[in-house]
């Protein structure tokens, strides 16, 4: 018998970027992990693995993937941002799921 196979598992996050300005994906995505190198640092950044993988500009919604086992360490690092593309902004959280149908049924 072999070693047992691990899958990763993930959770996503619906997010809603609260802010005057409109952002891109791009400065939403480098602002999560900003918030997340602040935090916890490059080990944080590479085990808690966030990733943007949709975003609706005119919205300002989309889904953040993560690592199911960092999800708090995920959470505490969206409630860090207060900039998003060099301006004021915040990232609220407004769904979690361990799946993307179950978010955008919502």
């Amino acid at each position: 018998m072999g070693m047992p196979v691990r899958v990763k598992r993930r959770r996503y996050l619906k997010i809603q970027v609260a802010s005057n300005e409109i952002y891109t994906p791009q400065e939403v995505d480098e602002a999560i992990k900003d918030g997340v190198l602040s935090l916890y640092g490059v080990h944080g950044l590479s085990k808690i693995e966030p990733s943007l993988i949709e975003f609706y500009e005119g919205e300002q919604t989309g889904i953040v993937r993560c690592s199911h086992l960092h999800l708090r360490r995920m959470r505490a690092s969206l409630a860090y941002v207060t900039s998003v593309g060099g301006s004021a902004g915040a990232i609220h959280i407004l769904k979690v799921s361990g799946t993307i149908k179950a978010l955008k049924k919502s």
